[in-house]
């Protein structure tokens, strides 16, 4: 479907439209990104005449590399973030343009993804798991050979630091709350790069604002009705 979130009422309205929660982590969605793949090489196999074992197991990696990446993301954030099967679907049936082709999606797509993605899990929930690279697993199991060198044109990020998220910057805590309920009074430095932060110090102040100005409209209504019965006393 290609129409916009905003024209969901009009769809439930006029055409009998119904939505259907798929989520990530649950059937259909979590086992459709092996049975494309593997119905894609079959059909790449037939039509070539051959069989390539390496790329069996690229075919049988990408979905572990995928599940791995989005249960990263839950541990940090929610699992409304995490990665759909569509950015994996085009993987090439042939080994070489397989390899550049995950190489460019991990180095220029996933990568940056999982940094913001994480970064704002942290300014939502705090730190709620140890920190753990999921560029390190997907090094260890690469499929193709050889593995890539840390100066290959075609190599992975090798590390993702948890200092680029933010993460030692964030109290961890067994129930999992947030560290901003802390006693620690917030400086305006400290929410320069928060915008959720600020945001809620805009949102406080204009409450305290409104709560002022009410107290100052009663106080001066409860004096003009003192006011009123000094006058009528006299």
């Amino acid at each position: 479907m290609n129409q916009g979130m905003s024209c969901s009422p009009n769809l439930g309205l006029h055409h009998n439209f119904r939505w259907v929660l798929c989520a990530n982590h649950t059937e259909p969605v979590k086992g459709f990104l092996g049975r494309f793949l593997r119905r894609k090489l079959i059909e790449t196999e037939i039509s070539r005449n051959t069989r390539s074992t390496e790329l069996i197991k690229v075919v049988d990696w990408l979905p572990r590399v995928w599940q791995h990446l989005n249960g990263f993301l839950e541990a940090h954030s929610s699992s409304d973030i995490t990665i759909g099967p569509r950015l994996l679907l085009s993987c090439p049936m042939d080994v070489a343009g397989s390899r550049l082709w995950f190489t460019d999606l991990w180095n220029y797509s996933l990568v940056p993804y999982l940094l913001e993605a994480v970064r704002e899990g942290l300014q939502l929930y705090g730190k709620r798991a140890a920190w753990e690279d999921p560029s390190k697993w997907a090094n260890e199991t690469y499929p193709w050979s050889p593995a890539p060198q840390p100066h290959d044109s075609q190599s992975l990020l090798l590390q993702l630091r948890p200092e680029d998220v933010g993460y030692d910057g964030f109290g961890g805590s067994k129930d999992g709350s947030s560290p901003s309920s802390s006693s620690k009074p917030v400086s305006q430095s400290d929410t320069e790069g928060d915008p959720l932060m600020s945001m809620l110090l805009r949102l406080q102040e204009a409450a305290n604002y409104s709560t002022q100005s009410c107290d100052s409209d009663s106080a001066s209504h409860h004096d003009d009705q003192l006011d009123s019965s000094l006058e009528s006393a006299l």
